[in-house]
């Protein structure tokens, strides 16, 4: 955001690149899953888990994306994207019809101020000939976002992170055994958040509550993603503001996980449940501070998504630049 950099390499995997960069100014990119290695990094929760990338304009994300996308044979995940070529397509002009979610942008929790900023933008799309159309997801469905990404996230970890015992990973721990070592060590070790989320992991994992949480939440993921392939079988991608406020002070923030369930706070997550790609832009300036749109759309029509973003990032400057 200073300008120090030109980019930086990040994972999201509830919305870790997008939210961040939508409060700084920046344009943060999710490509579909696999297309960037995750070979090198820690895995969180690795049906979820993206690389990605944060940059200063929508062409500078393509033009790192280009660069470490690929097949990785240290990454099983990760597939041949070579035919896909993001820096040649992005400044295409190529006909958009877009849809946003009713039931999201009719959350309480925005802030009028915000939601202005994004209708504008929504007019100045329109203005450039993008069609946009208001669509309904049963709310009860979107409700539970939160709860279904806190479960199958906090499973994955669980078992993920298991190795990091103060044995083979990490500073050693005291005890009389290797069981209290391992306790004395990752009771140190871990922040109150990271131990909440592999209570909350173990919790799931049990044998007696796998069914009611961890089974049944893998379900409602594949409920949502197969609603969004419907969508997408009709509208190039979604768009959607980021956050329904500008970024929280930093006193304000705490080592927890979130207490709120709102699905304006939390749809970004949709990205990470179906490996879509997601990238957010910087909208308008509230409050003096940053907002961000978003743009989500089907797996692997990454050129497409960078080239609706560019051309949105390059109306939005040139509006701008003439008030």
């Amino acid at each position: 955001a200073d300008g120090v950099i030109p980019f930086a390499i990040g994972s999201d995997t509830g919305d870790s690149i997008r939210k961040p960069a939508a409060y700084c100014g920046c344009v943060g990119y999710k490509p579909t899953y696999g297309m960037i290695s995750r070979y090198g990094l820690f895995a969180f929760a690795s049906s979820l888990d993206h690389v990605g990338v944060f940059t200063r304009s929508v062409e500078d994300a393509a033009i790192v994306a280009d660069v470490i996308k690929g097949k990785d044979e240290h990454d099983m995940t990760s597939w041949d994207s070579s035919d896909i070529h993001l820096t040649e397509e992005i400044s295409k002009k190529r006909p958009f019809k877009l849809f946003t979610i009713k039931e999201i942008l009719e959350s309480p929790e925005m802030d009028q101020d915000v939601y202005e900023a994004y209708q504008k933008t929504i007019s100045l799309l329109q203005s450039h000939g993008i069609q946009i159309e208001t669509v309904s997801i049963d709310k009860e469905l979107l409700d539970v976002l939160p709860s279904v990404y806190t479960s199958i996230s906090c499973a994955e970890a669980t078992s993920n992170l298991s190795n990091l015992t103060g044995i083979i990973f990490g500073p050693r721990g005291e005890g009389k055994n290797v069981t209290e070592m391992m306790k004395d060590h990752r009771t140190k070790g871990f922040s109150p958040l990271i131990k909440r989320r592999l209570v909350i992991g173990s919790y799931v994992l049990q044998r007696e509550n796998q069914e009611k949480y961890f089974v049944n939440a893998q379900r409602i993921r594949n409920r949502i993603v197969n609603i969004m392939k419907e969508y997408f079988k009709t509208y190039d991608a979604c768009i959607l503001p980021c956050s329904g406020h500008t970024a929280p002070k930093i006193e304000d923030a705490k080592d927890m996980m979130s207490h709120t369930s709102a699905i304006l706070e939390n749809h970004m997550v949709i990205g990470n449940f179906g490996g879509f790609p997601s990238i957010s832009i910087p909208n308008a300036t509230v409050h003096e501070m940053p907002t961000g749109i978003n743009f989500t759309a089907n797996q692997k029509e990454d050129a497409k998504l960078l080239n609706l973003a560019y051309l949105c990032e390059k109306w939005l400057k040139e509006k701008e630049e003439e008030e």
